[in-house]
């Protein structure tokens, strides 16, 4: 199946976004040593039940080498199928495959700020300075600029 564009597959409504869990480690840091973050986020096709479809998206923070913390953040975005598409047979998990970058932050609408929020937050009140996360999508599949 083609990719569908996201704009035709889903309807024009605000998205229903609840955060399922918040993770914050904080581990030991080491001397001497220069650490580099890292931000990783996925999207996981969960469920379609009638018109609704579930996504599960999960972001990630930590360092290379590992230490000073690790953070995970995982939100459930339910979006309503367009008319047309309820009673298609639609491998959402291909589609996720096919999608670039702008269709993942369409898809996804604010939960990449709020991720960025929670995890401002959070670092905030360990040690006073709020680490601030990319508010856009930054996967794992992104393709590198060429």
């Amino acid at each position: 199946m083609e990719k569908i564009e996201l704009t035709q597959l889903f309807k024009e409504a605000v998205l229903n976004t609840q955060m399922r869990r918040a993770t914050f480690d904080r581990l030991n840091i080491k001397p001497n040593t220069n650490y580099r973050g890292r931000t990783q986020d996925e999207v996981y096709f969960q469920k379609q039940d009638g018109a609704n479809v579930e996504y599960e998206v999960v972001r990630r923070m930590d360092f290379d080498p590992e230490g000073v913390f690790e953070i995970t953040v995982v939100y459930t975005i339910r979006r309503q199928l367009a008319d047309e598409y309820v009673n298609q047979d639609i491998d959402f998990r291909e589609q996720l495959k096919k999608y670039e970058v702008k269709d993942f932050n369409f898809l996804c609408g604010n939960v990449f700020s709020l991720m960025s929020l929670t995890i401002s937050e959070l670092t905030q009140a360990s040690n006073g300075i709020p680490m601030v996360s990319p508010p856009v999508y930054c996967g794992v599949a992104a393709k590198s600029a060429e």
